[in-house]
């Protein structure tokens, strides 16, 4: 009972005190404005994810290009990847990712919900040496706009080695 009270003067004390407009508008922009910040430096923090590699001009897999694509039968993007094995020894698999915007320069959806902007996808097709292949992942996003990056960041040869990208430690 003595809870049930104690509420019930929160509640009458907070719905007393009066705000004006103005208090109303200067904390929606406050709390807008904090919510942009944070936005900020995540997306930031994919971008830069993508820009610290050690070793990415050593990647076995060569990106030629890649494009998104009008999904046939919902609203969500595709995106194709055209690449070629310039290594010396054939290729059993590739892991890729890429990072993408909407049409807002903020990051775009992807198929998990937490990740913005970085999705990824896998090829376990055999491409030989200096053999070019292509592939399309279907339903990836639903607001991509622009691809900002793409690669391989892991490429396991058929000789059983693998070759994996670098991050290089970023002090923050």
């Amino acid at each position: 009972m003595k809870k049930i009270i104690i509420s019930s003067i929160i509640l009458i004390l907070i719905s007393c005190h009066k705000t004006t407009k103005k208090e109303n508008i200067e904390k929606v922009k406050t709390h807008s404005h904090i919510e942009q910040k944070i936005g900020e430096k995540i997306k930031d923090s994919i971008r830069q994810h993508f820009l610290d590699t050690i070793n990415i001009q050593n990647s076995p897999v060569k990106i030629i290009s890649s494009k998104l694509l009008k999904n046939a039968y919902s609203d969500h993007k595709d995106i194709q990847i055209i690449f070629k094995n310039i290594s010396k020894k054939d290729v059993k698999a590739i892991k890729f990712e890429w990072y993408c915007e909407n049409a807002f320069d903020k990051p775009a959806s992807g198929k998990s919900f937490f990740i913005k902007g970085k999705s990824t996808g896998e090829s376990t097709t055999f491409l030989k040496k200096q053999q070019t292949r292509s592939k399309i992942w279907e339903d990836f996003s639903t607001d991509a706009n622009t691809i900002l990056s793409a690669r391989a960041y892991e490429v396991t040869f058929s000789n059983g080695t693998k070759w994996k990208l670098e991050q290089s430690i970023v002090n923050n």
